[in-house]
């Protein structure tokens, strides 16, 4: 699905990318949930609760939703907007609601394929016939019918088979040789559970000792404030920091929230990465 808003910028939903017409230069990269919430919006034009949006965009995905973390990504989306001289692309109303601008000018460009997080509501029941894309009809050339004569090959056309075949042999030996390779260089990553006594909590590391749990769930326990994430029994994380116990600061941090519903084939995880977090 592709719209065009305010007929200058583009919204690939299946991408999820916001551009202009000059080669990817001024391309925006949507998170997951912050396209999910755009293309919800988008397809629920006028005045909705939040706890609607809530439940459709993190509950009915097996995320967790809080009105921190709408309003967390409602800034996403009014900074990437913004950069594109688009402003107030989500508009706040009294008493929790919140709309789509409805000063905006969006219109579908490209209906090909829907969004996978956002199920459609309602089927209308009547099919709308779609032209044929003249790139798809069947060429009008003449096929030669079966038992008629085709022009001999020359000794010319033989050599240039002969030397295509031998072409994409060595090909096909050097992707096998490459792949015989790579297998023997791939290392596994194993996760391990970290103790902690409200998150379930799993590090690349091992943890050797007290010493070194207690600086761990230290750590996570001031980034999950910071970002203002919290555990409960529907989430796991996946932590890393890069200084240890060289640096009082967490240095290098990376973050995985991810949902725990094993019965949504949906289920995804929020990342963080920062390189420095003082």
């Amino acid at each position: 699905m592709k719209y065009k808003i305010n007929d200058f910028l583009f919204y690939d939903v299946t991408d999820a990318t916001l551009s202009l017409n000059d080669s990817g230069v001024s391309d925006t990269q949507l998170s997951i949930t912050a396209n999910a919430l755009l293309y919800f919006l988008i397809q629920h034009p006028g005045i909705i609760t939040r706890d609607e949006v809530m439940k459709k965009v993190w509950d009915d995905n097996g995320l967790t939703s809080s009105n921190g973390n709408l309003n967390q990504y409602l800034s996403m989306l009014r900074k990437a907007f913004r950069f594109y001289d688009i402003d107030n692309i989500v508009v706040s109303v009294p008493r929790g609601r919140i709309e789509i601008n409805p000063d905006l000018v969006i219109e579908i460009v490209d209906d090909c394929q829907l969004h996978p997080l956002i199920q459609q509501e309602e089927e209308d029941g009547t099919a709308t016939e779609q032209p044929v894309s003249p790139l798809l009809s069947p060429s009008p050339k003449k096929q030669p019918l079966f038992g008629e004569d085709l022009p001999p090959q020359t000794e010319e056309q033989e050599k240039n088979w002969l030397m295509a075949s031998a072409v994409l042999f060595t090909g096909a030996l050097v992707l096998l040789w490459t792949a015989i390779i790579s297998e023997r260089s791939i290392n596994i990553l194993q996760l391990n559970q970290v103790q902690n006594s409200v998150c379930e909590l799993f590090s690349t590391e091992k943890m050797i000792n007290d010493e070194m749990q207690q600086s761990y769930n230290h750590s996570f326990t001031a980034v999950t404030n910071a970002l203002g994430i919290e555990c409960n029994k529907e989430r796991r994380f996946v932590f890393y920091y890069g200084d240890k116990f060289q640096n009082k600061g967490l240095g290098r941090t990376f973050l995985a929230q991810c949902a725990k519903n094993e019965n949504n084939p949906y289920a995804y995880c929020d990342n963080y990465f920062y390189y420095s977090w003082k």
